[in-house]
């Protein structure tokens, strides 16, 4: 499994997942930093994979 294959804690669910795509991660408002780190929810990317469709 690659690093873009990976699920962060903030992933609504893993990334190619069906009905789901990127958007901002809201805990570091896009930045991939929270403070001197890496953002933790979105694995320093600054990107969430979000649900946005409905089966």
């Amino acid at each position: 499994m690659s690093d873009t294959d990976r699920k962060n804690p903030g992933d609504e669910d893993a990334p190619g997942t069906k009905q789901t795509g990127e958007n901002i991660c809201p805990s570091c408002s896009g930045s991939g930093r929270q403070g001197e780190k890496s953002c933790l929810d979105c694995g320093g990317s600054g990107r969430i994979i979000a649900i946005v469709g409905d089966a």
